[in-house]
């Protein structure tokens, strides 16, 4: 989740106070600036990185937030079969869309 906050553009949904992340699922939920959910998804997957992007039948929520218009979320599930290398590979894939 810290990687994920601190790159530039990103925006995140959800618990982003760490001392709080106990009380999240491992699920996160973003956008990058000036890229759609879908670009972001098929620039991962280009490079192995599987998520996923849109509104995961949660309409309400991405009317709500204004971001059904531009596509929905990033979404990624970061859960305990995934290596903290696989996190930092997704964080540098990540990275370069910047």
């Amino acid at each position: 989740m810290t990687g994920l906050l601190a790159i530039p553009g990103l925006s995140f949904y959800g618990i982003e106070d760490p001392s709080r992340f106990h009380q999240r699922t491992p699920t996160a939920a973003f956008t990058l600036a000036g890229r759609s959910p879908q670009d972001v998804a098929e620039h991962l997957a280009r490079r192995g990185v599987y998520v996923w992007a849109g509104n995961f039948y949660a309409l309400a929520v991405t009317e709500r937030l204004g971001l059904e218009e531009s596509g929905g979320v990033v979404r990624a599930g970061l859960v305990h079969y995934n290596t903290r290398e696989e996190v930092d590979y997704c964080l540098k894939c990540l990275g370069e869309l910047l």
